[in-house]
This record gives structure tokens, C-alpha cells and sequence, in this order.
């Protein structure tokens, strides 16, 4: 009997300690469970803050260092703070799980101790969660702007490389029968700006990634725009080339009677009068002479079987500034002519348009404020008693045509310069 009651003991003995062991086991899974939930919890509050915040730092830096700025930025020194803590939290947590192995259990103060820390380690993670959330509220306006940079950034790489592509098709599509030998060089930056913000982005710099991004579309752009534009650009050359030559034809004729214009000249007018178009013929030839050289020069790049645009096109320009000179050169020696003149056949009508601007000066002024009025009057005054002289000169005996046209012009100047003065107040 003695033996009987003694194993019954021992079997009640083992049911009781195996219900026990039960019991702390799903305590410790439910607390297993509770701390799993805490940290989800956490790790999704956490999701991104991170990335976030390196982008934050990352575009904060040169501005800080342009400034000088020796004090920590706010939101990264309470980043720093905030994270060692969930870092720690986490840690304890993770410990915690370590020690919780349900397929293994131990005694039941060994799970009893594993179900302890899994709980302290849920509400560590419960505690931590609102410092969370109170980080993300207090810097939520650079937070989105870093989250805005982080999208920014591969989007602009993305499309940088897209504009490297499209100059190439560009350049392709030129045909190899113009050129601007730029462009291949222009190309080659676009292509290593674009592989410098390829790099910076998958290093994680995103504010050198978007800015070399920037350079290289930028670039890319310009040579895509430069190629399109090439072949319109050399119909453009060779029209104006065909224009410069019938020019050139038109002005040597103008130039060749030149020399009659001069002779009337000498022979009717004082050396004052046209001195200062007396070697207009010289400096026309010099400039026709410029205008044959470049033009020769210019059909040389025409004639090529690679059109080089940008050089004819400069080539284009210093021949059509040759020939402006070059008429402008004839145009004031036969202008001087034609003024002189003009003036000496009738002196009076000459007179008479600078008489009506001086009553015109007259009629603005009297329309002014007294005292704005009165500040120009000497002025007003001094140009009509030159006008008096020059009537005076006029009716002698034999006037200086070429100070009269001089004078004449220099008074309706200072007429004119007179009402702009009084007019800007």
C-alpha cells in the first residue's frame, strides 16, 4: 500500500508541475505576441526616418558650411538622441526574444523569467513609440522637405540620362553633313555630369546627385537644342553669304563714284566743312577689302564637305560688319554733300525747322510747374541766342556752310536733350 501511494504522489506531483509549465508558457508566448504587436508598432513609426534624416543632413551641410555654423543641427541632434534610445529599446527586445524559445521550453521560472523581460521589453517599446511621433510632428516640415529630396534626386538623375540620350540622337541626327565641333565636347561634360549624379545618388547624397543631375540636363538640353538647330542654321549662313555678295557688288559701285562726291567737295566748300569725311573713300576701300577676304574665306567653308555652322556663321558676321563700315564710310561723305547743299540753296528752310523746335521748346516749358520751368531757362535761352547767331551768319557774306549745318544740328540736340531732362522730372 505504501508503495502504491507513494507513486500516485508522484504522478499528481508531475501533472501539477507540467499545468504550471503550460500556464507560464502561454503567458510567455502572449507576452512574446504583445511585444512582436509593440514593435511593429515602433518599426513602422520608424520606416524611412532614418533615410529621412541623412537627406536632411545631407542638404543641410553646405548650407552650414557656407554660413559657419559651428551648432548642431537641431533635427540631427535630436535624431542622434532619439535613435540610441529605440536603438537600445530594440536591442533589450530582441535580447528578450533570444531567450524565449517555445519549442525548447525550460523550467518554469526559466519561462517565467523569459515572459518577465518580454513584457519590460513591450512596454519599453510602448514608452518609446510616442517620442517617436513627437519627433516626426516637431520637425515634420524638414522631414517632408528631405522626403521631397529623396524622391527628387533619382527622378532628376532619370532625367539627366534621358537628356544625354536624346542630345546623342540629336547629334546622330545631323547627318555628318554640318557641324559645330563644340557639341562632342559639350556631350562628353553632360555624359560625366550625369555619371557624377548617378554615383552621388547611390552613395546617398542627394543634394550633390540633384545638382549634378541639374548640370547634366542642362547641358545635354543645350547640345540637343544646338544640333537641331544646325542645319537651319547653315541655310541661314548661305543665304546671308548670297546677300553679302550682291551688297558687295552694290557697295563697290557706290564706292567708285565716290570720287566725284569728293572733288564737289573741295571744289565748292572750305576744308572745314568735310574735313572729318576726307579719308571716308580710304577706310570704305580698307573695309570692301575686308569684305572680299572674309567672303573668300567664307566660301571656303561653304565649298567644304562638312559645313563647320558656328565658324561661318562668325565669318558671316565680320563680312556683314566689313560692309555696314564700308557704307557707312560712302553714305557720310555723299550725305555731306547732299547736305551742304541743301543748306547753302536754302539757308532759310534750314533756319526755319530749328526756329519751330525752339517754339516748341518754348510751348513745353511754359506747361511745366514755375519752378521746374525756371530751371531750364538758361539753358532755353542760350540755345536761342545761338540761333540768332547763326541767322546772323547765314545772312553775310560768305557763311561757313559746314559750321552752319554743325551748329544748326548741335542746337536741335540740345533742344531735344532739354525737353528729355525737364520731362524725366
Amino acid at each position: 500500500m505504501g508503495g502504491q501511494t507513494g507513486g500516485t504522489a508522484s504522478r499528481w506531483w508531475r501533472r501539477g508541475r507540467d499545468a504550471a509549465l503550460q500556464d507560464a508558457l502561454r503567458e510567455a508566448q502572449q507576452a512574446r505576441e504583445a511585444a512582436a504587436a509593440a514593435m511593429l508598432d515602433l518599426d513602422a513609426e520608424l520606416s524611412g526616418l532614418s533615410v529621412d534624416v541623412a537627406a536632411h543632413e545631407d542638404a543641410a551641410a553646405p548650407r552650414r558650411a557656407a554660413h559657419r555654423s559651428p551648432a548642431p543641427d537641431p533635427l540631427v541632434q535630436d535624431w542622434r538622441e532619439l535613435s540610441g534610445r529605440t536603438d537600445a529599446v530594440i536591442g533589450e527586445y530582441l535580447s528578450a526574444l533570444a531567450d524565449h524559445d517555445p519549442a525548447y521550453p525550460a523550467d518554469v521560472a526559466a519561462v517565467q523569467g523569459a515572459r518577465a523581460r518580454l513584457e519590460r521589453a513591450a512596454a519599453a517599446l510602448r514608452d518609446v513609440l510616442p517620442l517617436v511621433r513627437q519627433f516626426r510632428a516637431r520637425h515634420e516640415r524638414a522631414l517632408a522637405q528631405a522626403r521631397g529630396a529623396r524622391t527628387l534626386a533619382p527622378r532628376r538623375v532619370a532625367e539627366a540620362a534621358a537628356a544625354v540620350d536624346r542630345a546623342r540622337s540629336a547629334l546622330d541626327a545631323t547627318g555628318g553633313q554640318v557641324a559645330d565641333p563644340g557639341l562632342a565636347g559639350a556631350l562628353e561634360a553632360a555624359v560625366r555630369a550625369a555619371a557624377e549624379a548617378r554615383a552621388a545618388l547611390d552613395a546617398g547624397r542627394l543634394t550633390a546627385a540633384g545638382g549634378a543631375a541639374e548640370t547634366a540636363r542642362a547641358a545635354a538640353d543645350s547640345v540637343a537644342q544646338r544640333a537641331a538647330a544646325l542645319p537651319a542654321r547653315a541655310a541661314d549662313v548661305r543665304r546671308g553669304a548670297a546677300s553679302v555678295r550682291t551688297r558687295q557688288e552694290a557697295l563697290r559701285t557706290r564706292h567708285e563714284r565716290l570720287a566725284p562726291v569728293m572733288s564737289e567737295l573741295r571744289r565748292r566748300y572750305t576744308h572745314r566743312a568735310w574735313a572729318d569725311v576726307e579719308a571716308a573713300p580710304q577706310r570704305a576701300a580698307a573695309a570692301l577689302a575686308e569684305v572680299d577676304e572674309t567672303l573668300t574665306r567664307l566660301d571656303r567653308l561653304l565649298g567644304a564637305p562638312v559645313l563647320d555652322v558656328p565658324a561661318a556663321a562668325a565669318l558671316l558676321e565680320q563680312v556683314r560688319g566689313a560692309a555696314s563700315r564700308a557704307e557707312q564710310e560712302i553714305r557720310s561723305a555723299s550725305d555731306r554733300l547732299s547736305r551742304l547743299d541743301t543748306a547753302s540753296a536754302d539757308p532759310g528752310a534750314l533756319l526755319a525747322t530749328v526756329q519751330r523746335e525752339l517754339v516748341d521748346a518754348r510751348r513745353f516749358l511754359a506747361t511745366l510747374p514755375e519752378g521746374r520751368g525756371q530751371r531750364f531757362r538758361s539753358t532755353f535761352d542760350n540755345l536761342a541766342r545761338r540761333l540768332q547767331a547763326l541767322e546772323t551768319e547765314v545772312r553775310g557774306s560768305r557763311p561757313d556752310w559746314g559750321h552752319v549745318i554743325t551748329e544748326a544740328g548741335s542746337i536741335e540736340d540740345g533742344l531735344a536733350a532739354m525737353i528729355r531732362t525737364a520731362r524725366a522730372g
